[in-house]
C-alpha cells in the first residue's frame, strides 16, 4: 500500500514540472518548422484576343509559374487606295488576307478630235432646234481648231478672256468647275469684239473626261450681223 502511494506521488510531482510543448508558442527554436498554407496556382496564359499566339507557355520554377512568351499578329490592311471589302480574320493561330478593291483607274485622255466633235454636234443640233441651220442668221458651224481647255470654277464659268461679258450666249451653257474649250466660226466674219469674232462654240466637260456638261453659241453684242443664232 506504501509503494503505490509512493509512486503516484512521483507521477504528480513529474506532471506538475513539465514545461510548455516544445515548438508551441514561446517555445521555438532553430529547429522548429512552421506550418506552411498551400494553394494551387493557375499558370499563366497569354491573351485570349486575335491577334495573340503563345511562343512559349509557362513553366513551372519550383515555387511559381515563369511568364509565358507571347506573340502579337497585327492584322493586315489593304494598299493604300484600295477600299476594303472583307476584312481580315482571326483563325486562331493567324490572320486572313482582306478582301481589297482597287480604286477606279482615270478616264483615259479624250482627243482633241472627239472633244471637238461631241462639242460642235452639241451646238449644232442646239441651232437646229432653234432654227438656224447654217445658212440663215450669223451660225454658220464651219469650226476652227478647238481651243483649250481651261480649268474653270464654280464662281466664274468663263476663261479670262470671256468673263467680261459683251456676248450673248445661245444654249443650256455650262457650270464650273469644269474643263473649258472653245472654237470660232469661220464661216461668221470677224466683228472684232472682246471674244475675237462674231461667233465662238463653247463647251464645258467634266474635268478631264469626255462627257459633256454644257455648251452654247456665243456672239459678239456688239456686232450682232442680223441674228444672235440661238
Amino acid at each position: 500500500m506504501r509503494i503505490a502511494v509512493l509512486a503516484g506521488m512521483v507521477t504528480a510531482s513529474s506532471a506538475s514540472m513539465a514545461g510548455p510543448v516544445r515548438c508551441s508558442v514561446s517555445n521555438q527554436d532553430s529547429t522548429c518548422v512552421g506550418h506552411l498554407t498551400t494553394a494551387w496556382q493557375t499558370p499563366p496564359t497569354c491573351p485570349n484576343q486575335p491577334g495573340w499566339t503563345t511562343a512559349a507557355p509557362a513553366q513551372w520554377i519550383g515555387s511559381q509559374y515563369s511568364a509565358p512568351q507571347c506573340n502579337y499578329q497585327t492584322p493586315p490592311s489593304c494598299p493604300p487606295g484600295f477600299s476594303t471589302v472583307t476584312g481580315p480574320q482571326w483563325t486562331g493561330s493567324s490572320w486572313t488576307s482582306p478582301v481589297c478593291q482597287a480604286p477606279s483607274p482615270p478616264p483615259p485622255a479624250q482627243p482633241p478630235g472627239n472633244l471637238a466633235s461631241i462639242c460642235e454636234s452639241a451646238i449644232a443640233a442646239d441651232m437646229a432646234r432653234a432654227g438656224f441651220n447654217g445658212t440663215n442668221g450669223t451660225y454658220r458651224g464651219r469650226w476652227g481648231a478647238l481651243q483649250g481647255p481651261v480649268a474653270v470654277g464654280a464662281g466664274n464659268p468663263y476663261p479670262p478672256q470671256f468673263s467680261g461679258g459683251g456676248f450673248g450666249l445661245g444654249g443650256p451653257g455650262g457650270v464650273g468647275p469644269a474643263d473649258f474649250y472653245w472654237a470660232p466660226d469661220l464661216g461668221n466674219p470677224s466683228a472684232g469684239g472682246a471674244s475675237g469674232g462674231n461667233g465662238i462654240g463653247m463647251c464645258w466637260f467634266q474635268s478631264g473626261t469626255a462627257n459633256l456638261t454644257g455648251y452654247g453659241y456665243a456672239e459678239d453684242l456688239g456686232a450682232d450681223g442680223g441674228g444672235d443664232g440661238g
